[in-house]
């Protein structure tokens, strides 16, 4: 597949995953093409447990109710630190949010279906057990993860709105 077939082959697979387990090697091939995104000033706030095996996910698993999360066969935690630094600006979000752009291309350039996996890290209790099951830091904040693994079947997509309802030329609102 090329980059772009790629792009648009991507999709949330919110549903279940067969249970064949992802290599290490695909799965760091993934974490290495997050990291390699762009981060605000070269800080380099992004941080990611590889969570390679069913054994390894299981607890973190155990605290939602998502199906994709409890059948998948491996998954990537996604954290920046959450302090601000000493300039008074921070990226983490944006850190964090082009590195799972990265790493859901990248999974489905190696085969594999995915899913930016967040809201429930919202919940603050959810968060704080969800960083002991990592042993992440206190001063880092779990945003999202994401289960890789190959897909149970054709996932369900959302239907996109057509590009020319969100593309303008020169002003909001032209058209080409």
């Amino acid at each position: 597949m090329d980059f772009f077939d790629i792009v648009h082959a991507r999709y949330s697979h919110k549903e279940n995953f067969l249970p064949v387990p992802v290599p290490l090697n695909d799965l760091e091939k993934i974490a290495r093409a997050g990291l390699s995104a762009p981060n605000g000033v070269n800080r380099q706030l992004t941080r990611l447990v590889l969570l390679p095996n069913r054994e390894a996910l299981a607890s973190l698993s155990d605290l939602i109710e998502h199906g994709g999360l409890r059948s998948a066969p491996a998954a990537i935690a996604v954290l920046t630190t959450d302090e601000t630094p000493p300039d008074g600006v921070n990226f983490e979000k944006e850190d964090y949010s082009a590195a799972v752009e990265n790493m859901l291309l990248s999974a489905v350039a190696l085969g594999y279906a995915s899913l930016w996996l967040d809201y429930p890290w919202f919940d603050a209790e959810r968060q704080k057990r969800a960083k002991e099951v990592l042993g992440a830091p206190d001063n880092y904040h779990l945003w999202a993860t994401l289960p890789i693994g190959k897909p149970d079947g054709v996932g369900s997509r959302r239907e996109k709105m057509p590009v020319e309802e969100r593309l303008f030329y020169g002003t909001y609102g032209a058209r080409k």
